[in-house]
This record gives structure tokens, sequence and C-alpha cells, in this order.
């Protein structure tokens, strides 16, 4: 997906906005406003979102002097899904469709993001979860897909959600399915990290693995130009990738490989391109 000229306050705001949870420094905040906005002067249009989020971010770690200016929020985030955790769970044992409740729920964590300027409230995506239904025959392919599926490429997105993916990638492994959860191999906005899934026990559910391991600054979605061969290989070759997250979407929307998008929809440009509406769940497939 490319960049629109409607993402560039978006930019500007969430640069804002993450200069002031890393310092309190006025004065940089507005050096990092500048360079940004000196930096997006100089931007390809054809180029991603989340690539051009992997510069801005950037400049806001090196003149902020922080290595994770969301740190404290996404902490807060974990423990917050940790604490929803059991509630999901019962939701899930409750429902005559385990593994699409399972994949509702994984959605709906999904309003848990700080790189949007649409923000959610979980509970009340809960309830609406529990009754919409999905646009199309995506949830049927889905099933066809993972009954045939030995091997699974799970993309993650951010802290706090990985609570709700964990009941979905326990459905898949009732199923017997070998998953690989996909991270982040550095800080970016929320998304989550190595530290983040071991927290929430996804190392007893699936291998984790750093999709981008060997950069040093990392994209809020995975560009593939920027993946480890490790990634690739399996991305290639494994027989179903589900994909996470607005982000994840932007960054492969566009790739030949069949992938499962699962998101909540926050973005006006994301909804024109995928032709739906805002506060949407949606669970998509790309041929």
């Amino acid at each position: 997906m490319k960049t629109y000229l409607e993402c560039i306050p978006c930019f500007i705001r969430q640069s804002l906005e993450a200069a002031r949870m890393a310092t309190d420094d006025e004065a940089i905040h507005e050096e990092i406003i500048k360079d940004v906005m000196k930096y997006l002067q100089s931007i390809s249009f054809s180029n991603s979102p989340p690539e051009i989020s992997r510069e801005v971010h950037n400049i806001i770690k090196i003149k902020s002097n922080s290595s994770d200016p969301y740190k404290k929020v996404k902490d807060q985030s974990n423990k917050m899904a940790e604490n929803l955790y059991p509630r999901l769970k019962e939701l899930i044992e409750e429902s005559d469709d385990s593994l699409l409740m399972a994949i509702k729920l994984s959605i709906v964590g999904n309003v848990i993001d700080f790189g949007t300027s649409n923000r959610f409230n979980v509970e009340d995506m809960l309830d609406k979860a529990i009754n919409q239904d999905f646009n199309d025959n995506a949830y049927p392919q889905f099933k066809e897909s993972l009954t045939r599926a030995k091997t699974i490429l799970y993309l993650a997105d951010n802290t706090g959600e990985i609570f709700f993916d964990k009941p979905l990638l326990e459905e898949l492994v009732k199923r017997n399915k070998k998953i690989t959860y996909v991270i982040k191999a550095n800080p970016i906005i929320n998304d989550a990290t190595i530290d983040d899934a071991k927290f929430a026990g996804i190392d007893k559910l699936a291998k984790i693995l750093e999709g981008d391991k060997g950069q040093n600054k990392s994209t809020p979605g995975i560009l593939l130009k920027y993946a480890s061969n490790e990634f690739l290989d399996l991305f290639n070759s494994v027989d179903m990738v589900i994909s996470k997250g607005q982000g994840n979407y932007e960054s492969l929307n566009e790739s030949s490989r069949k992938i499962f998008f699962l998101l909540m929809v926050k973005c006006p440009l994301v909804a024109r391109d995928m032709g739906t509406e805002l506060a949407r769940l949606v669970l998509e497939v790309k041929e």
C-alpha cells in the first residue's frame, strides 16, 4: 500500500506523541518535529507508510536518546491484556464455534495501537465482536486452508494484542499445527518484541522469530526487503500465513503470497483500500 498525502499529518502527530513519551524537554520536541518534517519533504509516496514510519521513529529515538519511547504504554497494555485473558478464554468456551470466536477476539486485540489517530475501547469492541459477522467467504477459506496446513507463519502486531492472539494460537495447537510467531527485532511504536511474546507465554505455543533479525531498526509491519533469510524461507514455504494488524497489511497486501489478514480497520485510507468501513473486524484473504 502506498503512502498518501493524508498520511503526512498522521506522521507528525505520531512524532509529537512519541517525543512527549520519550522526554519532557520541549526543546527536543521541537527539534524532533522539525527533523521529521524535513525528512517528510524527501519521501517517495510510492513507499508504504511502514517504510516511512521506520525512518520517522529512528529520528525520534536518536533525537530523544530513547531506545523505546513507548515502553511505559507497552507495559501497561501487556498488563491490561493479561487481566482480560481469562475473559477471552470464557468467551471461547461459551461459543458455538471456538475457532471463529478466537479469530474475532484476536482481531479485537488489534485496537491496542498507538500508531493510529483513531483509538477504540477494548471492552466495547469485545461486546461488538460477539455479534459481528465477517463480510464474505474468508472464514470458510480460512478453515479450508487450516485443514490442509501443517505449518503456519503468524505475523504478530502490538504488545497487549499478543494476549488476544494467544487463544487463537491455542486453537491452532489443538489442531496439531506447527507455528512460528513473528515479532520485531527492535522496538518500533508499540509493536511486540521477544520480551513481550515471552511475557505472554507465546514461547510455550510457538517458535518465536524476529522477522527482521540483523536490522538495527524495525518497521511497523514486515517489509520483505528488510526481512531475515530465515523469515523469507518460511514465508515462501509454510502452508499458511496469518498476518495481524494494519502495518502488516500495508506492507504485504501487494505480495503474491496467499495471506490471511486479520485486523481492525482504524485508518480511513486502509478502509478505502479494503473497501470497508472504520472500526470493522476484518478477515480478508489475498492471493
